[in-house]
């Protein structure tokens, strides 16, 4: 029974807590305590003004006595998920919301948090689920909206989220948030000129707002307009100097311009804002791979730092020992952002196509927000399709466990959309990345990377990955050509003095080794011209002009251009007489593009997989005589075939065909090669 006056007693105490007087309503609930230990109101609020002191153990300790006392406490529980939320115990705060509107569904604050919560979380499908239940609670268009909207865009759902944001902008037409997230919807949905004008109303109402130049700096890129997308990046971080997307999009935009150095910088500057951006952090580790200054085993190191601090602390549970049955079917799961239009799509199409079905039954694991008619094509090549958008990884893991996944391969590496937390969970018995990313991804619960002899000859590049190397015995992926190519046209070069070299390859991988290397090239070679692209930044394309200009090739010599439509892209091939492969980072795709037109391609040897990609496709076509051993070889041997012009012009007359029946076209054979690798390794898995 509660003692008389003790009611009277807290509800001074809490006049005195509501008032801001904390110390005369710390002493009011501690007194009730000493008459009453267990009274849950008195231990819930002297928990709350504990937290506001910054004693959290203190405070922790006062709210579980309060549910240790009244269990089912939904404002302790609420109290507790703020506390756990303040120091960052995001999964323990997210247990507490949920308790709290399981006790009780009318808390539209605990709903809130648990939405807020999950949306850090990733677990976009429980956010979702909590803001609506505050939209339906509050009856009115407020704060929630916005939360419901942006959950909405992240899950794909793109014409609901437009929707939300709708209804919040004509319900507060003087805040600025609603036109602001109004426009990031618009972009998404490829509306970039109606983005463009939304946010130029958003910043007449609030010209300050950083969030709103960054946005506008996003739509003004999509219209192709690079050098005022940077504009506005610069404007957001001049305003706001530790707004962490727009010194990540300000990085991605210089890596267009082939700008790496000043990318890397602005990609560190946005994770000393949000340290616990693992999609930020992946790209810098992808910029990384563009820089010649590194060496590879610098690079490593940086996919471990990333490793240490997003993959290691995940506590993976013992690997689940299969069956004693070496030659039983498998399941194998495929995990990708990619299952759509996407370079990478036509490396998938090839991996769903030709598996033994007989022998292994295939999942896929798109993590696509915007599924496209290639997403479709995929899926009907699938056995088992299972969408991840917007599932948190410990819940993706937990899936691919109960479904039995034997081998589980990722195919993005650190490029966007990627998974690779998932596979720190550890999922399956064997876990494998390939071609998607030209590098290690520094997980440790990644057993395996898919590689062959010559990305990675024995005894050289074990020490670059974290992932012990599984090599297939010809190639470690395979193209794709396209049905529609122009046809290849006869050597330029036998009907005019006039030599190209040209390289098609995002300018991102033109190094500073390039550009010596190539200059010294075009330098010794009298009547030679080159043709780079530049991206669609005037000013990129100014910039590498200027690279080229200081190292001394004349401006009437070097021809840039912009980004290329498809069918553009594939007929410039034929104004080239040699192609030329960038270095460290080769060309992948695009080189096998430029065979497919009849262009040999001229690459450099490295030490490293990303730097001999050109080495392993020239072998496989049978032309390493293309293949040079230093960037003072390639100017060597560029020289040689500028004056062989007669046997250039044969192999260009037959190098379609040579490519189309080399390994690098033959993707059943690729199949049933990367199959016995990986069956082999799951078998070696088994005990005994």
């Amino acid at each position: 029974m509660t003692p008389p006056g003790l009611d009277q007693a807290f509800a001074a105490a809490a006049q005195a807590h509501a008032a801001g007087d904390l110390d005369a309503a710390e002493a009011r609930y501690r007194a009730i305590l000493q008459d009453v230990p267990t009274y849950p109101g008195a231990l819930c609020n002297l928990g709350a003004i504990l937290v506001r002191r910054e004693n959290f153990a203190e405070a922790e300790r006062y709210y579980l006595l309060a549910l240790a006392g009244t269990p089912g406490f939904a404002d302790a529980h609420f109290n507790l998920g703020n506390l756990y939320h303040r120091t960052g115990d995001l999964r323990a705060a997210l247990t507490q919301f949920r308790a709290c509107v399981q006790a009780n569904q009318s808390h539209a604050s605990g709903h809130y948090n648990l939405g807020t919560v999950a949306t850090k979380l990733g677990d976009l499908i429980s956010a979702e689920a909590a803001f609506r239940a505050v939209t339906r609670l509050e009856g009115q268009v407020g704060q929630a909206h916005l939360r419901l909207g942006d959950v909405l865009l992240r899950l794909g759902r793109i014409q609901d989220g437009l929707a939300a944001f709708r209804q919040y902008a004509d319900a507060h037409p003087s805040d600025p948030r609603g036109l602001y997230n109004m426009a990031l919807a618009l972009a998404n949905d490829g509306k970039p000129a109606d983005a463009q004008e939304a946010l130029h109303r958003a910043l007449k109402l609030k010209p300050d707002y950083a969030e709103a130049h960054n946005a506008l700096g996003l739509a003004l890129e999509l219209l192709g307009r690079k050098d005022d997308a940077m504009f506005h990046y610069l404007k957001a971080v001049e305003l706001k100097p530790d707004l962490a997307d727009a010194w990540s999009n300000m990085g991605t935009n210089l890596v267009e311009q082939s700008r790496t150095a000043e990318a890397t910088d602005c990609y560190r500057k946005s994770l000393a804002a949000r340290p616990d951006a693992p999609a930020i952090h992946g790209n810098l580790l992808l910029t990384l791979n563009y820089d010649s200054r590194l060496s590879p085993a610098q690079v490593r190191e940086e996919h471990v730092i990333w490793a240490e601090r997003f993959a290691s602390p995940v506590q993976p549970p013992p690997v689940p020992h299969p069956p004693h049955d070496p030659e039983r079917r498998l399941r194998i799961g495929y995990v990708s952002a990619d299952f759509r239009d996407h370079t990478v799509a036509g490396f998938i199409e090839a991996l769903l196509t030709h598996h033994d079905r007989a022998r292994f039954e295939v999942f896929a694991y798109p993590n696509v927000a915007r599924p496209d008619a290639t997403t479709e094509k995929l899926k009907g090549l699938a056995d088992q399709w299972r969408p991840i958008i917007g599932v948190t990884e410990g819940d993706v893991a937990t899936r691919m466990e109960a479904e039995r996944i034997d081998i589980l391969v990722d195919l993005s590496g650190h490029t966007a959309g990627n998974r690779l937390l998932t596979f720190a969970y550890h999922p399956a018995a064997v876990q494998a990345s390939v071609f998607g990313y030209p590098n290690t991804t520094g997980v440790g619960a990644m057993d395996f990377r898919i590689s062959d002899p010559v990305s990675d000859p024995p005894g050289m590049t074990e020490a670059f990955y974290t992932e012990e190397l599984l090599r297939l015995p010809e190639t470690a992926w395979v193209y794709r050509p396209p049905a529609d190519a122009p046809a290849v046209t006869p050597l330029p070069a036998l009907s005019r003095k006039a030599f190209t070299f040209g390289c098609l390859n995002n300018a991102a991988k033109i190094s500073d080794a390039c550009v010596d290397a190539w200059t010294k090239l075009i330098q010794s070679s009298p009547g030679s011209k080159l043709v780079l692209l530049a991206g669609q930044s005037p000013s990129a394309l100014r910039k590498l002009a200027d690279r080229f200009a200081r190292a001394g090739i004349l401006r009437e010599r070097i021809e840039l251009i912009n980004r290329l439509p498809r069918d553009q892209y594939f007929e410039r091939y034929s104004t080239f007489d040699l192609a030329l492969d960038p270095f460290p980072y080769n060309g992948g795709v695009t080189t096998c593009d430029a065979l497919l037109m009849g262009v040999p391609v001229l690459t450099v040897a490295g030490n490293s997989y990303v730097s001999r990609q050109g080495v392993m496709q020239m072998t496989q076509v049978g032309l390493p005589e293309f293949v040079a051993d230093s960037p003072a070889a390639l100017v060597t041997i560029g020289k040689e075939w500028m004056r062989k012009r007669d046997e250039l012009a044969v192999i260009r007359d037959g190098l379609r065909e040579r490519l189309l029946a080399s390994p690098l076209c033959d993707a059943e054979r690729y199949v049933r090669n990367l199959e016995v690798a990986l069956r082999k390794a799951w078998a070696e898995r088994l005990p005994g």
